[in-house]
């Protein structure tokens, strides 16, 4: 049995959980240490038998609660020989850190195998990650991203579960307060993806399989999530799918942990 939750999922901060077999993984701890430990308890996970942590990126979202969290419980950590480096330079993981480069080929972590694949973001190595479990099913997480590379959409298809990002409603960023320099990075092409182009790929997904999906990382000032759910929906019902029978979907709350999903 796999299960997956996010503990926290926008721009203020990113945190989910992977686990199959008794064993678990946390991938990215952008959120307070107190906050991780308590999502992580109110599920009876004891952080301490955490198998490892994957960084997607150094972004402040992304790791704001690492420091902390590997002063208490000596986790292994992976991420991108690029992301290792400057986590280490800046001080963001205590001196002694278990630190472990993830690359193409993959890591064996708590009996589950870990794939990454390079996202396009504005990160010195930004990755996203394929989780395959003992008991042979796939969850996929993919946030902060401009844009779906083919190698990202490679290792997303044929998942059961996906966590994928839906971080701005196009409209709303380009009405809202940001700054233009601000709305064209999220924008671009190394910057964030829209409900638009993330809606857009979902018939694919569900096609391959994949019957879970997490719509994450949203937007507090550009994006809602009625509005990131609805416009996945009426994507895929335009695709002769249904939400309920042919999938399920929700958008991940923005500062508490989710649903759970079990495989």
């Amino acid at each position: 049995m796999a299960k997956f939750f996010t503990l926290a999922s926008s721009s203020a901060g990113n945190s989910c959980y992977i686990g199959a077999s008794g064993q678990g993984i946390l991938v990215d701890c952008g959120i307070s240490c107190k906050s991780v430990v308590s999502a992580l308890k109110a599920r009876e996970i004891d952080p301490a038998k955490l198998a490892g942590i994957l960084i997607t990126h150094e972004h402040s979202d992304h790791i704001k609660g690492l420091a902390v969290f590997l002063s208490r419980y000596n986790i292994p950590l992976y991420a991108s020989a690029p992301v290792l480096k400057y986590l280490a330079g800046c001080g963001a993981v205590p001196l002694g850190a278990v630190l472990n480069e993830i690359d193409e080929h993959g890591e064996l972590i708590g009996g589950m195998m870990v794939k990454p694949f390079k996202t396009s973001h504005d990160s010195v190595g930004s990755l996203g990650f394929s989780v395959s479990t003992p008991d042979e099913h796939k969850i996929s997480v993919c946030t902060d991203t401009g844009y779906l590379t083919d190698e990202a959409q490679v290792n997303l298809i044929g998942s059961d579960a996906v966590l994928i990002e839906s971080n701005y409603d196009q409209m709303m960023l380009q009405l809202g307060p940001y700054p233009y320099n601000l709305k064209r990075r999220i924008a671009g092409t190394t910057g964030h993806l829209s409900n638009t182009d993330c809606a857009a790929f979902l018939p694919e997904l569900i096609r391959s399989g994949t019957t879970r999906i997490a719509l994450g990382h949203l937007s507090k000032e550009n994006n809602v999530p009625e509005l990131a759910e609805e416009t996945s929906v009426s994507e895929l019902s335009m695709a002769g799918m249904r939400r309920g029978s042919d999938y399920l979907l929700f958008a991940a709350p923005r500062s508490e942990a989710s649903e759970c999903i079990v495989l």
